[in-house]
């Protein structure tokens, strides 16, 4: 059923400015307008949405292989042939081809063919679909779906089987009996498993079998997506009270991708289900920026939930462990959506601004003030121009990011996860060898030797372009990141929030310069030995931080394998997650830096002669507390 999601998510991020469906498919072609226009687009489309809807309602039919519905099975037969009769509109290459293919698969059907079978023959039918038309085949709202007019719609078109409140209770439904009766729309359980993709699909074509009839020429594109949004009010409170028709569709897909996931688990499809986890979170991503700004502990808890459903389905763990993590996670989810419906008052948002910057900008702050005080400390002053320019290199490199990702690329959220993940392995690879270059520099005699005449060639070779590359990365991993969270946090505080949110941006900018100044001025009233130590010691500490989080953010964009690992420890503020590729990873920096630190302290001290000294040499400077008056003018 990975196909059928990821087209969910797909929605999802067109809604939010981001609409790339298929990793293989090129922007260029997801944005040429005339392969819209190409004949029989409308027929693929038709065919898609039909097959779904039919691999989303035969899998409800069975319950542990055994038949238990077999209306269900009944209704995705209709569904296959709405689809045979659409292919009739395909052009004359695509036409015999996809036809051959659902009347086989109507055949199988009749066979009761595997649930699974027929989710992975509809995914693949519609990737030849979207590869020949190359553009997805879902119609998305070019605007936000309001609920307001939503409400005015259901009203005029929709009560007359649903009822005023949708509870199937309609005037029409009460004089003709109807069977099979129109479905209770208040039904959290029943909503919950139904995507708003597949309530548009419903909205647009209609259900074979019964008087619900299709809307798609009555109604828009966009006025079908406002009606899908006021239809999930009907069954989640939280949605009604929050009335933005924007999160509405997000929360729905969300919550019914994780229900149909524990449901694929419980029938014993174990990777299939993992999958689905894995694109509920990728929808959750949708509303993350967002929440994200206002809520990060709640985005924190609700990741490391969705992790810990994963490890029990990946774990082949009971139903009652499913069901336990299951109920955790929907919770938090409710708290989540929950919290783009509270009013946030001006305090709060200066508060929120505030917390914002300074949490986004210490880790850049902390590594950019280490490296100026190092170089202040090795004298070379003049190397700090590179820093500098990293710093405004990236600030630049940020605004236009994020500009790209909102208004060019439309990047999705897997792809976002994609660049946060590549940026911070850049980051750790260039800490780790600026953390051991500094480490290098504790052993006295490495020292003596780089205060007597080295200090231009090992500043060129350790701190000029590599030292900027790691400025230069250290701000722009946050950088676009927090752009993107400001830009979330100015449209939650609407109108009156803007002062507020400029006021904590501005203090947060303020203590981020104090700490760099702090930084860069009192690290030249540490002793050298202990502050190369401690800066290293840091560097190396936030490389191992990043690569942990960016192995973890490739996962998660599904650019690299997750193994999970049972029993192993999770501990975000140390980035260490219970996956073999993360682990490993940083297992390779760890055995790294420790390969050095042997080689710097023990094999090459004991390689190298002592020096003889030489008439009227000078004594190497102390590295102690009590430092000579030589050393300091050395320094």
């Amino acid at each position: 059923m990975r196909r059928l999601n990821i087209d969910h998510l797909a929605f999802i991020a067109a809604v939010l400015g981001a609409a790339t469906p298929l990793r293989a498919q090129s922007m260029a072609q997801a944005q040429t307008p005339a392969l819209a226009q190409a004949p029989g687009v409308d027929a693929g489309r038709r065919v898609v949405a039909t097959m779904s809807l039919a691999a989303v309602e035969y899998p409800m039919a069975f319950k542990d292989g055994v038949m238990i519905a077999p209306a269900e099975w009944d209704e995705a037969k209709l569904f296959l042939g709405e689809a045979r009769r659409a292919a009739a509109g395909l052009p004359p290459e695509l036409r015999g081809t996809i036809t051959q293919r659902i009347v086989r698969l109507e055949q199988r059907l009749a066979q009761r063919m595997a649930p699974e079978s027929l989710v992975a023959e509809a995914a693949a039918i519609e990737r030849v679909l979207v590869d020949a038309f190359g553009e997805s085949l879902d119609e998305r709202p070019a605007r936000e779906p309001s609920i307001a007019n939503g409400e005015i719609l259901y009203g005029s078109t929709c009560t007359r089987c649903h009822g005023d409140r949708g509870r199937g209770d309609g005037p029409v439904t009460l004089t003709t009996r109807m069977d099979p009766p129109p479905p209770d729309l208040t039904d959290t359980l029943l909503m919950r498993t139904t995507t708003p993709l597949d309530t548009y699909r419903k909205i647009t074509l209609g259900v074979p079998g019964t008087r619900m009839q299709g809307f798609g020429d009555a109604l828009s594109r966009e006025e079908r997506w406002d009606l899908v949004a006021y239809v999930l009010t009907l069954s989640n409170e939280t949605a009604r009270r929050g009335r933005s028709g924007q999160m509405a569709v997000v929360f729905g897909s969300v919550n019914a991708t994780l229900t149909n996931a524990v449901a694929a688990a419980e029938r014993g499809e174990r990777a299939a289900a993992s999958q689905l986890v894995m694109d509920s979170y990728m929808a959750f991503e949708a509303a993350e920026g967002a929440l994200a700004a206002t809520e990060p502990a709640l985005v924190r808890r609700a990741e490391q939930q969705f992790t810990s459903l994963r490890y029990a389905i990946e774990g082949n763990e009971s139903k009652a462990v499913l069901s336990e993590r299951y109920v955790t996670l929907q919770a938090t989810l409710r708290g989540a959506e929950a919290a783009f419906s509270r009013r946030h008052s001006p305090a709060g948002l200066f508060a929120e601004s505030f917390l914002l910057m300074v949490r986004e900008g210490f880790e850049a702050i902390l590594v950019i003030g280490a490296i100026m005080a190092v170089l202040i400390k090795a004298g070379a002053k003049d190397k700090q121009r590179s820093v500098r320019l990293g710093v405004v290199a990236a600030l630049l490199a940020s605004l236009v990011t994020a500009a790209a990702l909102e208004q060019l690329f439309r990047a999705s959220a897997a792809q976002r996860e994609a660049l946060e993940g590549g940026v911070m392995l850049v980051a750790a690879a260039l800490l780790f060898y600026v953390s051991y270059w500094l480490i290098s520099k504790v052993e006295i005699a490495a020292w003596t030797r780089f205060v007597k005449g080295q200090i231009q060639k090992a500043v060129a070779a350790g701190s000029g372009l590599a030292l900027a590359g790691v400025a230069f990365f250290a701000v722009y991993r946050e950088g676009f990141e927090t752009v993107l969270f400001y830009k979330a946090l100015y449209v939650t505080g609407g109108a009156g929030g803007e002062a507020p949110i400029t006021v904590g941006l501005v203090a947060g900018l303020v203590v981020l310069v104090a700490v760099f100044v702090g930084l860069e001025r009192f690290g030249l009233k540490i002793p050298m030995r202990p502050f190369f130590a401690i800066t290293g010691a840091t560097l190396a500490f936030m490389a191992f931080v990043f690569a942990g989080n960016g192995i973890k953010a490739l996962q998660e964009g599904g650019y690299v394998g997750s193994t999970l690992l049972p029993g192993a420890p999770r501990y975000d503020f140390f980035g260490i997650f219970p996956t073999l590729e993360s682990l490993a990873v940083q297992g390779v920096i760890v055995i790294a830096l420790a390969a050095g630190l042997i080689w710097t302290f023990v094999i090459r001290p004991a390689r190298t002669p002592a020096p003889v000294p030489g008439p009227g040499a000078v004594p190497p400077p102390s590295l102690g507390k009590r430092s000579s008056r030589a050393s300091k003018t050395a320094v």
